[in-house]
């Protein structure tokens, strides 16, 4: 398989996403997305960070997209793979893993030297793998495994081919 990675330095749209999406912001953030997401945070505080870091709100409850209005963007769907369709399609985002924001915490990733991350992960990876990135705000150590080999099946499978 060729390499699923792109880079996405253009400039990008911002998202907060409320409590009840967080499969959803996870995935928006493989996505290359820069998305403002913590289960802890309350509605008012959603909305505050999003007028101030001028963030669309991404929500199901329409409640919350009403007091947030013209930035807000209520998903109608309740499947995930649907509510990334929508979201895609509306705001013009390739569905393709991005190595960009970390999936946990949405900090910025960077390659980094093999050797820095030498303790990080277990030697077998260490061993069979020379390319790692790491995560600027949580410290997280990324390399292409399996898993991103599964991540990229699901998307070829539930978006067609990219």
């Amino acid at each position: 398989m060729e390499s699923i990675f792109i880079d996405m330095s253009s400039s990008e749209t911002k998202f907060a996403v409320d409590v009840m999406l967080g499969r959803t912001a996870r995935w928006l953030r493989l996505f290359g997305c820069d998305v403002l997401y913590s289960p802890q945070i309350g509605d008012d505080n959603l909305l505050f960070r999003s007028l101030i870091e001028k963030r669309i709100v991404l929500t199901r409850d329409t409640r919350l997209a009403c007091r947030a209005g013209a930035s807000a963007y209520l998903i109608r769907s309740n499947s995930l793979w649907e509510q990334l369709r929508e979201i895609c399609n509306q705001f013009s985002i390739e569905p393709m893993l991005v190595l960009k924001r970390c999936p946990l915490c949405n900090g910025e990733i960077s390659e980094v030297s093999k050797e820095t991350i030498r303790e990080c992960v277990p030697e077998y990876t260490f061993q069979t793998h020379d390319e790692f990135w790491r995560c600027a705000i949580c410290n997280k150590v990324y390399w292409r495994g399996s898993h991103i080999e599964l991540a990229q099946k699901d998307i070829l499978e539930k978006f067609g081919a990219a």
